[in-house]
């Protein structure tokens, strides 16, 4: 996840000698309440002193990585304070989440997720069934940001299993999903899905007609100009 690699970069350099006396760090990220998510397990090098600051080598230990944003914990009444000593206050474990879980479901119009992660929601609906209840419950238009250009495009998803049947063509075709500009961009550089971002511009009526939900896509497009400054070629 996005979060997990910012703090990943976050606390290899700090303003202080904070991690002097440790020889692992076990990484969380704060999540609602007091829960925090285990993010991994560090082997810290000596802190190299770089303008200022103290920059730290952190190796992971592959022995955990299986737990990596599965296991929640307390993280206690200390919320406010962002790192505590193993063994002076006790974590409790408050649950270990199914593998390919990518998160609590935002709301459909809050749904911002890359390639990797459109992937791994698709491939595992089961650990995700809230997202693919809704997605599959939703007609809409929806968009793909080329996150390296600021290009665009728009489509629109209805009937059975609605935006989640779309999303789901993009993931096993690594981001194709048919569409001609999408597919020559992956002819190009096969890894290019992963400047892919997916969103829902709006949501509409389950009894909407095949002609309504096109006009609807096609007044995003103009809004937009995708076809003139994007992807869309129709």
């Amino acid at each position: 996840m996005k979060d997990r690699q910012a703090l990943l970069e976050y606390q290899k350099e700090q303003g202080k000698d904070v991690f002097g006396e440790c020889d692992y760090i076990v990484s969380f990220i704060g999540d609602e309440r007091k829960r925090s998510r285990f993010v991994g397990v560090f082997r810290v090098s000596a802190g190299k002193p770089r303008n200022g600051n103290f920059y730290y080598d952190l190796e992971a230990v592959p022995e955990f990585e299986d737990l990596a944003d599965r296991l929640v914990i307390d993280w206690g009444g200390g919320t406010q304070a962002w790192h505590q000593w193993y063994g002076r206050k006790p974590k409790e474990v408050i649950e270990i989440l199914p593998r390919g879980y990518i998160g609590s479901f935002p709301g459909l119009l809050e749904i911002v997720l890359d390639f990797e992660e459109l992937r791994q929601l698709t491939s595992h609906p089961e650990a995700n069934y809230e997202w693919r209840h809704h997605l599959s419950a939703a007609n809409g238009v929806y968009m793909i940001l080329d996150n390296s250009t600021g290009t665009q495009y728009v489509g629109s998803a209805c009937g059975r299993d609605g935006i989640w049947q779309r999303w789901s063509d993009y993931a096993r075709s690594s981001g194709t999903g048919g569409n001609r500009e999408l597919k020559a961009l992956i002819e190009k550089d096969p890894g290019y899905h992963r400047h892919f971002r997916f969103s829902i511009l709006q949501t509409l009526p389950s009894n909407i007609t095949r002609d309504e939900i096109l006009a609807v896509e096609n007044l995003y497009k103009n809004k937009l100009g995708s076809r003139f400054h994007g992807l869309n070629r129709n």
